[in-house]
C-alpha cells in the first residue's frame, strides 16, 4: 500500500512514479483522494498541501496538484488491469458553477473512476461521523460480500443523495472489462496465486486439447465418464504437463472423489499418489486440491462451506515435510481473506481454544420425562460467538466429544486440536436456542 497524508508538492512525483511501477505486479488497484478537487483549462488538479486555492494559475496547480490525466496515463498502460479510482473532492470553499467543477473525463479501458459529486455540484466533508457523506456512505458498502463494483458506487449514489437531501449526487466513469468486487472472499488474481486466472477461477477453464477435453469429462459429475477420464489423465507423465494443468487436475480430483471411484483410490492413497506430482519441493497438485477445499470455482472463498472430501487424509499431509511448500502456499492464501472463522493448517501445529458458557437445565420432555441438560449459552472461537452456526448441526443430547467433532468440520480443523473450556462437565448438550424453541 501507498499511503499519504497532507502530501505537498516534493512528493507527488514520487507517489506517481512509485504508483506507475507497483501496478505492474499486481491485477487490481485502487487509488483513494479525499481532499479538494477542482478544474483549470480543462484539466483536472487534485490539490495538495501547498496549492494556493485562491490563485487560480494552470502553472502552480501543475506544480502543487496531482493532475487526474496523469493517473490515467498510467490506467492506459495497463488495460488488462482493474484499476479504480476514488476521488472524494470537497469543493465547498469555492464558488459553485462556473470554472470551479471537474472536467468531463474518459476512463480508460480497464478502469472505473468514481467522484464523490457530479460534475458542477458541490462535496459536503460532513455527514457520516469522521467522514463526509460520500466516505462515509462508501464504507458501509465497500465489505458487503457478492457485491460487484458497479452495484456497491449505484447503492453509495442512493445513499449520498438521500444523505445530502438531493444536494449531492455521485458520479462514476466506467470502461471496466471484468467484475470486482471490494469483499467477496474472493482472490484477486496476484503474484501471491502463481497460476493463471483460467484455473483459479476453473469455471471458465476450456481447453480444446486432449488435457482440456479430459478435465472436461472429470467435470461432468458422471462416474461412468470421470473414472475413464480420471486413469487417463493419471497416466500422463509429468514432463507433459505444466503448472497450470497440474493445478486444475488437483482441484478436479478432489471434486470428483465425492463419487468418482477412481479419484476416491487417489485421494485414500493420497502420499503415495502425490509423489509422482512432487518436484523441486513444489507440488501444484496438492497446491490445488488444497485450494479445491477453501475455494469455489470462482476463485470465491467458501467461509465455513469448505469442501470436506477426504479431509483427514489431506489435512494430515500438513506434518510431512515433503508437502511444506504446498502447506505454506495455502496458509499465505488464507491469511488474506479476513475471515477468523477457518483453521490455518501449518507444520506446527496450533492448539483451538473453545469457550463455552453453559449451564444447568432440567427439561421436561413431550412423555413427560424430565431429562438434565447443560444447555450452552455462549460458544467462543477467536471472540466471536459461533453459537448460532453450530446451532444447524445439531448436537442435542450429545457429549463434548461430538460437540468436539462438530467444531472441527465447522472451522475444518483436525478435532484433536479442539480444546473445549467450559464452566461445567458437557455430558447432555442443548443450545439455548434448543431451549426456546421448545416453548
Amino acid at each position: 500500500m501507498i499511503f499519504k497524508i497532507n502530501g505537498n508538492s516534493e512528493s507527488i512525483t514520487d507517489l506517481l512514479t512509485e504508483f506507475d511501477e507497483r501496478i505492474k505486479g499486481y491485477d487490481a488497484s485502487i487509488f483513494y483522494f479525499a481532499g479538494h478537487g477542482f478544474e483549470v483549462k480543462g484539466e483536472n488538479y487534485l490539490a495538495f498541501t501547498e496549492c494556493q486555492i485562491d490563485s487560480l494559475n494552470e502553472y502552480h496547480c501543475r506544480q502543487t496538484c496531482i493532475q487526474l490525466t496523469d493517473l490515467l496515463k498510467i490506467y492506459k498502460k495497463n488495460p488488462d488491469k482493474v484499476n479504480i479510482a476514488i476521488i472524494d473532492a470537497c469543493r465547498k470553499s469555492f464558488e459553485r458553477g462556473g470554472i470551479i467543477a471537474n472536467s468531463p473525463i474518459q476512463a480508460p479501458r480497464g478502469s472505473l473512476i468514481a467522484f464523490s459529486t457530479s460534475p458542477n455540484e458541490g462535496a459536503s466533508d460532513v455527514g457520516f461521523e469522521g467522514h463526509s457523506i460520500f466516505t462515509g456512505a462508501l464504507l458501509n458498502y465497500v465489505g458487503r460480500e457478492h457485491l460487484s463494483v458497479e452495484e456497491l458506487f449505484k447503492k453509495v449514489r442512493k445513499t449520498v443523495y438521500n444523505v445530502s437531501g438531493g444536494k449531492q449526487t455521485s458520479w462514476e466513469h466506467t470502461s471496466l472489462i471484468g467484475d470486482f468486487y471490494f469483499n467477496t472472499g474472493q482472490l484477486t488474481h496476484s503474484q501471491m496465486i502463481p497460476y493463471s486466472e483460467e484455473v483459479v477461477k476453473d469455471a471458465k477453464y476450456s481447453k480444446n486439447d486432449d488435457f482440456g477435453c479430459l478435465i472436461a469429462k472429470i467435470k461432468s459429475y458422471d462416474w461412468n465418464i470421470q473414472n475413464p477420464a480420471i486413469l487417463e489423465v493419471l497416466r500422463i507423465k509429468l514432463s507433459k504437463l505444466d503448472k497450470n494443468q497440474q493445478f486444475v487436475l488437483g482441484r478436479n480430483i478432489l471434486q470428483a472423489s465425492g463419487a468418482a471411484n477412481e479419484a476416491k483410490i487417489f485421494m485414500n492413497s493420497l502420499p503415495s499418489s502425490l509423489r509422482k506430482y512432487q518436484i523441486d519441493g513444489e507440488n501444484h497438485v496438492l497446491n490445488g486440491i488444497l485450494f479445491e477445499i477453501y475455494f469455489d470455482s470462482r476463485g470465491e472463498f467458501r467461509k465455513s462451506n469448505t469442501k470436506k472430501y477426504f479431509i483427514d487424509k489431506i489435512l494430515n499431509l500438513r506434518k510431512d515435510e515433503t508437502f511444506y511448500k504446498s502447506f505454506s502456499f495455502l496458509s499465505n492464501l488464507l491469511h488474506t481473506v479476513d475471515y477468523n472463522l477457518i483453521y490455518i493448517p501449518g507444520s506446527i501445529d496450533e492448539i483451538i481454544d473453545i469457550d463455552v458458557i453453559a449451564n444447568v437445565e432440567t427439561v421436561t420432555s413431550a412423555s413427560g420425562k424430565e431429562i438434565e441438560y447443560q444447555v450452552i449459552s455462549r460458544l467462543t472461537f477467536n471472540s466471536v460467538d459461533i453459537l448460532n452456526d453450530i446451532y444447524k448441526y445439531n448436537v442435542r443430547g450429545k457429549d463434548d466429544l461430538y460437540l468436539k467433532e462438530i467444531l472441527g468440520n465447522f472451522l475444518t480443523a483436525p478435532a484433536e486440536l479442539i480444546h473445549i473450556h467450559s464452566n461445567i462437565g458437557l455430558k447432555k448438550i442443548m443450545i439455548s436456542k434448543d431451549l426456546e424453541d421448545d416453548f
